[in-house]
């Protein structure tokens, strides 16, 4: 998703980009970032994705909360990104990308981008790194158990 201005141009965006290092190879994390029940164990208290371009995420907290997006780019193993949004927040960009570190570790790297309003940002940095950290330390725990 290029996020645009409303003259047409590219809009100025702000982010957050957070990384862990996993003790799988990055075929066994791809299954923690592309199967609903596993995102259910560190995204999101329910997920449901259909992991192809053009395919639907759907994401729901406990707190009622519910975040709806479109997967934008499946590059097995590799990479995968989706835009979602929240309607107080507006869209955002997640993309997640994973390098081999050695034959059985991973490093994956979360970046969300949002477009910046004139009247402050859509989504507050600060809050969104937070956000990431915990979730990205619950992956951690998830693939440990899946390959336990």
């Amino acid at each position: 998703m290029t996020l645009l201005r409303s003259d047409g141009g590219p809009a100025r965006t702000e982010g957050v980009t957070r990384s862990v290092e996993l003790e799988a190879a990055p075929a066994e994390v791809w299954d923690a970032l592309t199967e609903a029940t596993l995102l259910g164990e560190w995204l999101a208290d329910e997920v449901e994705i259909e992991a192809e371009p053009g395919g639907a995420i759907v994401c729901r907290y406990a707190d009622g909360e519910e975040r709806r997006g479109e997967v934008e780019l499946v590059e097995e193993a590799e990479r995968l990104a989706w835009s979602w949004w929240r309607d107080e927040e507006g869209p955002s960009r997640v993309e997640l990308v994973l390098d081999a570190v050695a034959d059985t570790h991973t490093r994956l790297t979360v970046i969300e981008t949002a477009p910046l309003r004139t009247a402050g940002p859509l989504l507050s940095a600060g809050s969104l790194g937070t956000t990431w950290t915990a979730s990205l330390a619950r992956l951690r725990t998830t693939v440990q158990l899946v390959l336990a």
